[in-house]
């Protein structure tokens, strides 16, 4: 079972929502990083930027549909419901058509991989309906959880639909699972030749093969990982500056941050903490700060 959920709200101006997290047990947490619920009420339509990392969430979707915008021209946008996303390798624009909530599960991609039981390599910065993937059992589980009186059963909930799926035979390739094992536990700084050592593969083969199987190639996933953790340093607070957070998270110095903000996020790493809601809202995408961004 899931710990107790952790439960925060904001109310201001913006609008005000209810944010649940929980951690799953430890079997589960090499797969899944957490549980989430939220309900929110926005004051006026709201987009966020949603910064690419090694996690893919699965969202079931408890309210008005999601709104996923095109990155570049923000005024179109897909409606969906729920969905899964494969791994990304740049930033995402996430908006709503009204009062919206849900759970999402956060996996990393491991995770995902032996969730779906196939390579990810087709879910690259994609998302799909969770029906398309798991046909009436993921519809059987969203109208379980519209129904379910708390945070705490709908958690428990999506853990038994997660957990047999995620703990079952895996038929993830040794080397692929070895390469992911390293850059995960050096937040992305072990180099591609100590990988192809580990397998004893070729580098073309390592590189082809992770791909395939984890939907990225590794050295864009290190990157990705790296900046991951300076999005949840930024997210925490734990930095007293740029450069202060360049060293913590592994970057050369403050340009070589600079750059993979820019590449993930297309914006600068002051509008990127300026955009930052508080109480776990997310950052505020600001299409016009964008926009100029990329036009310089």
């Amino acid at each position: 079972m899931p710990a107790p959920a952790r439960v925060s709200r904001h109310a201001s101006s913006v609008g005000r929502w209810e944010m649940a997290v929980a951690t799953p047990p430890a079997a589960l947490r090499p797969y899944v990083r957490r549980y989430v619920g939220w309900d929110e009420h926005m004051a006026a339509p709201l987009c966020r930027r949603e910064p690419p990392s090694d996690e893919a969430p699965m969202v079931i979707n408890l309210g008005a549909p999601i709104r996923l915008h095109h990155l570049i021209h923000t005024e179109r946008f897909e409606e969906v419901d729920s969905f899964i996303t494969g791994a990304y390798d740049s930033c995402q624009v996430v908006g709503s058509a009204g009062p919206f909530g849900g759970v999402q599960v956060d996996f990393t991609l491991l995770g995902l991989r032996h969730l779906l039981g196939r390579p990810l390599e087709d879910l690259t910065n994609r998302a799909v309906a969770p029906t398309d993937l798991f046909g009436p059992h993921a519809a059987d589980l969203c109208d379980r959880l519209r129904e379910a009186a708390s945070w705490d059963a709908r958690f428990a909930m999506v853990e038994t639909f997660v957990m047999p799926r995620v703990l079952g035979e895996s038929t993830v390739p040794g080397g692929v699972r070895c390469s992911w094992e390293r850059l995960l536990a050096s937040g992305g700084r072990v180099a591609i030749g100590d990988l192809v050592a580990d397998t004893g593969w070729s580098q073309k083969h390592l590189i082809a093969r992770f791909r395939h199987e984890i939907g990225l190639p590794p050295k864009v996933f290190a990157r990705v990982l790296r900046f991951g953790r300076a999005v949840e340093a930024i997210r925490g607070g734990t930095a007293r500056g740029l450069s202060d957070l360049a060293v913590q998270c592994g970057y050369y110095d403050q340009a070589h941050l600079t750059r993979d903000v820019r590449q993930f996020t297309q914006t600068t790493p002051g509008a990127l903490v300026a955009s930052l809601l508080p109480d776990g809202g997310g950052f505020r995408y600001d299409e016009a700060a964008a926009v100029g961004r990329r036009a310089g």
